[in-house]
């Protein structure tokens, strides 16, 4: 990676830090992409991106059957975008981890409610407008 892009990735870094908000798309059945709005649990910078959903969403019915994936998060004119692919954690020990205790109104059983799981995004691509400076490389 270039020095420009090693600054962008510090950027992005940082930017993701103050984000919890974001939109994720999957492919759906049809073949079009969908977008839907998910919080952020945890991250390790741009690269591996961490949140929720129950079993019987649409995304974890989607991921079944495609894990490439998409998230997007911004404010004001600053833009962050992450191409990636993402797979379900279903282990207990992911789940222990990542679990958060405003759950328990979706997850009434706590972190071993069955329907509970951990989506792991990481990205292979990262597009962003930060800083009036953009920049588009892979990881």
């Amino acid at each position: 990676m270039d020095k420009k892009a090693l600054e962008m990735l510090e950027k992005a870094n940082e930017f993701i830090k103050t984000h919890s908000n974001a939109s994720f798309s999957v492919i759906d059945e049809n073949g079009f992409p969908s977008a839907s709005a998910i919080w952020l649990m945890g991250h390790k910078g741009v690269s591996e991106i961490y949140f929720s959903t129950p079993k019987g969403s649409n995304k974890y019915q989607r991921l079944q059957k495609c894990n490439k994936a998409s998230i997007n998060t911004y404010s004001d004119f600053n833009n962050l975008t992450l191409v990636g692919e993402a797979v379900v954690l279903t282990d207990q020990e992911s789940k222990s981890k990542h679990w958060q205790e405003p759950f328990i109104h979706i997850y009434p059983e706590g972190d071993t409610d069955p329907t509970y799981c951990i989506i792991k995004f990481t990205t292979k691509r990262v597009s962003l407008h930060i800083d009036h400076e953009g920049a588009e490389f892979t990881l």
